[in-house]
């Protein structure tokens, strides 16, 4: 009997341990950080052309930097809570729920395709990681913003959504590909800066 627990003891020991990697301390700090600098890079569009015709937003910039390296929920509440924040403290219209998403996916997104890459704790190609997140993003958030532009504001006063895609999709795809560009340059120091 006493052999028994001995062995059930030793092959326990060896047993190697998993470390748990959850929400902790430290990374909720850097999703708080990375949630601050979201809300002032919201409240703080660019704006450029006559008529303010061309608005450029940094929220890509960090809500994808929580994702990345955070993970797949991080993400998700810096850019939601970013946004959020954003539009309580510089209201510039009624705050929507399709658009809020959208935010949120901004960092949701990097999260999962990171995972993806990540193998034995460290990710595999994380210059493919970004662009195929990157581009993702473009396609799934531009579209729902889109959508959610349409839907509160657009629809009422007789716009078609074709209408709106074709009036937007040009200066959004600018403005995804100057987030795109900085993201890609800054995105080796980042990660010697954000550590969980």
């Amino acid at each position: 009997m006493s052999d028994y627990r001995e062995n059930s003891v030793s092959e326990q020991s060896v047993k190697p341990q998993r470390r748990r990697r959850g929400l902790t301390a430290k990374i909720l700090a850097y999703t708080a950080l990375l949630t601050a600098i979201s809300a002032v890079c919201n409240i703080y569009t660019v704006y450029f052309g006559a008529g303010t015709s061309l608005a450029v937003s940094f929220t890509y910039i960090p809500n994808f930097f929580a994702g990345a390296f955070l993970g797949p929920l991080p993400g998700f509440i810096c850019g939601l809570f970013g946004d959020l924040i954003g539009c309580w403290i510089a209201p510039k219209g009624d705050i929507n729920p399709i658009i809020l998403l959208a935010s949120g996916l901004l960092g949701f997104i990097p999260g999962v395709v990171f995972k993806l890459f990540r193998k034995d704790g460290e990710v595999t190609h994380p210059l493919i990681a970004s662009v195929i997140s990157l581009v993702a993003v473009l396609a799934i958030c531009t579209v729902l913003n889109t959508i959610g532009l349409y839907l509160f504001y657009f629809k009422g006063i007789g716009r078609t959504l074709e209408a709106v895609f074709v009036l937007r999709m040009p200066k959004q795809v600018l403005v995804w590909l100057v987030n795109a560009v900085i993201i890609l340059a800054i995105r080796v120091p980042m990660r010697k800066l954000i550590k969980p």
